[in-house]
C-alpha cells in the first residue's frame, strides 16, 4: 500500500488504551468508554483490545494535514482528530465482536460506508451539511477524490433518508 491511501502501515507509539478508556467486565464482555465512544465488546481481554486497537492505530491513515479551501487554511484540532481515530477504531472492532468474526485489520475497515459516517457527522456538526468546506475537508481527510467522496455522501444520504 502506498503512503496517500487510508490503509497504510507506518509503526506508531504504541497507546496505552487502560489510560485512553475506562475498560469495565461487564459478564462475559468489555465496556470500552471514554467521552468519544462507549462499546460493549465480546470475545476480548483488555490485552487483546490492547493489541487490536494499536494494530488499527498502525494502518489507520487520515490525512490530518491542513488544507486551503479558498484562502483559508482549514485543521481539526487535535481533539477532534483523536476522537475521530477512536470513533473509527471503535466501530471497526465492534463491527467483528458483534458478529463473532476473527478481527483482521484490512484496507476494508477504512473504506467502508460506516468511516465516511464518522466523517461525514463530525463536520456536518463543524462546517454544516454538504459545504464546500465539510466536503472538501472530508475528502481530504479519507484520501479521497473529492468527486467520489461526494458520491459516498450523497449515498449515505440517501441510505439514512429511507
Amino acid at each position: 500500500m502506498k503512503a496517500e491511501d487510508i490503509y497504510f502501515y507506518a509503526p506508531k507509539a504504541r497507546i496505552d488504551t487502560a489510560k485512553v478508556f475506562t475498560i469495565t467486565k461487564e459478564g462475559d464482555h468489555l465496556r470500552v468508554k471514554n467521552k468519544n465512544v462507549s462499546c460493549l465488546l465480546k470475545n476480548l481481554t483488555e490485552e487483546s483490545f490492547n493489541d487490536i486497537y494499536n494494530e488499527y492505530f498502525s494502518h489507520l491513515n487520515l490525512n490530518f494535514s491542513p488544507v486551503k479551501i479558498d484562502s483559508k487554511i482549514y485543521r481539526l484540532t487535535k481533539d477532534k482528530q483523536e476522537a475521530l481515530e477512536q470513533e473509527i477504531i471503535m466501530r471497526r472492532i465492534y463491527f467483528y465482536t458483534v458478529n463473532n468474526l476473527e478481527i483482521e485489520v484490512r484496507r476494508e475497515d477504512f473504506t467502508s460506508p460506516g468511516v465516511a459516517d464518522c466523517v461525514i457527522a463530525l463536520l456536518d456538526k463543524k462546517y454544516g451539511k454538504d459545504t464546500k468546506i465539510s466536503l472538501t475537508i472530508g475528502a481530504h481527510l479519507l484520501r479521497r477524490d473529492y468527486e467520489d467522496y461526494c458520491q459516498t455522501v450523497k449515498g449515505r444520504r440517501r441510505h439514512y433518508d429511507r
